[in-house]
């Protein structure tokens, strides 16, 4: 009786295999899209936090200069990205676009050459 029951297991059919096989493709191609964006989304972020990472660079520096010297009031204003203190950034640099583009800084404000403001 067992060697009937070991006989009768035969184990899935081609078919049964190609279904799953055609489940498993179309699952990947919903699925790969958006891993592929990812990245393009991960230097849009990068990109939105080193520039709130130089314009809070720029008000710290803009702060300690109006203590030293309050006559200094429209220093923000004329401000570009040179002016920012180095030594406000955890690298000790000003950080850089991740795609490569240049900021620049006019009236306190931030912008990307790639990414815009």
């Amino acid at each position: 009786m067992l060697s009937n029951l070991i006989r009768n297991d035969r184990g899935f059919t081609l078919v049964e295999l190609i279904m799953v096989i055609v489940i498993i493709g179309i699952l990947a191609s919903v699925a790969v899209p958006k891993f592929v964006n990812l990245s393009g989304a991960a230097n849009d972020a990068k990109c939105d936090a080193n520039r709130g990472a130089i314009a809070s660079a720029m008000a710290m520096t803009y702060a300690t200069l109006l203590v030293d010297d309050p006559t200094q009031s429209g220093w923000l204003a004329a401000a570009v990205l040179a002016d920012v203190d180095d030594s406000m950034f955890a690298s000790g640099a000003v950080p850089v676009c991740p795609t490569g583009g240049t900021y620049t800084l006019a009236n306190g404000n931030v912008t990307c050459s790639t990414h815009g403001s």
